[in-house]
């Protein structure tokens, strides 16, 4: 029996289209099998500073492909609203482990309101911003000061207002060994504060 060039070719795309169904198959569940190795953990919403007590606006659970660090990051069932931020987290990133402590004994701080020239601010301050701050004498006005560096590295938890006045007033976080120096040399400085980052 003499098979046709007809015939040959008709098999020959038939055998290609089951092979192709096949593969087709076989990746659509191969992709199915990478998808469920996805796990839900935290991520951030703010930029959150050392300090920081976090909120519930502060973070949002996301989906991220995590299959050998996932042990590294806070699962979403995770309770970590009312934790202390450890180490700077910006927005959008992943909440590593070791970046939030739920003792309070792990950093001690003090919230300190300061009110400060609307001028002498970045225009972009914000909860979470890292800041330096910087005094100059008020009282010897008729001779430039040299500006001194009078808190380093500090975190800003929240800028509670900027008033037409032309003054705004900002809520940082301070070391327990910075609070003192600080507020005994306010009365006389005018402050500036420069970001960090």
């Amino acid at each position: 029996m003499q098979i046709s060039k007809i015939d040959l070719l008709k098999n020959s795309r038939i055998t290609m289209g089951v092979s192709l169904f096949i593969i087709s198959i076989l990746c659509a569940s191969l992709i199915s099998k990478e998808a469920n190795r996805t796990v839900m953990v935290w991520a951030t919403q703010t930029d959150l500073a050392p300090g920081q007590v976090i909120t519930e606006n502060d973070i949002t659970p996301v989906s991220a492909l995590l299959p050998q660090s996932a042990v590294n990051y806070l699962s979403s069932n995770a309770q970590i609203i009312g934790g202390t931020v450890v180490t700077k987290i910006y927005k959008g990133d992943l909440i590593p482990s070791a970046a939030i402590s739920k003792s309070t004994e792990v950093i001690d701080e003090k919230l300190v309101p300061l009110t400060v020239e609307i001028t002498d601010i970045p225009l972009e301050l914000s909860r979470g911003s890292v800041i330096d701050i910087y005094g100059i004498n008020k009282r010897d006005t008729k001779s430039i000061t040299t500006p001194v560096l009078m808190a380093s590295n500090v975190s800003v938890s929240q800028v509670l207002e900027r008033s037409n006045s032309g003054i705004a007033s900002v809520l940082v976080i301070l070391k327990n060994d910075q609070v003192l120096p600080l507020l005994e040399v306010l009365a006389d400085s005018r402050l500036f504060i420069v970001r960090s980052y």
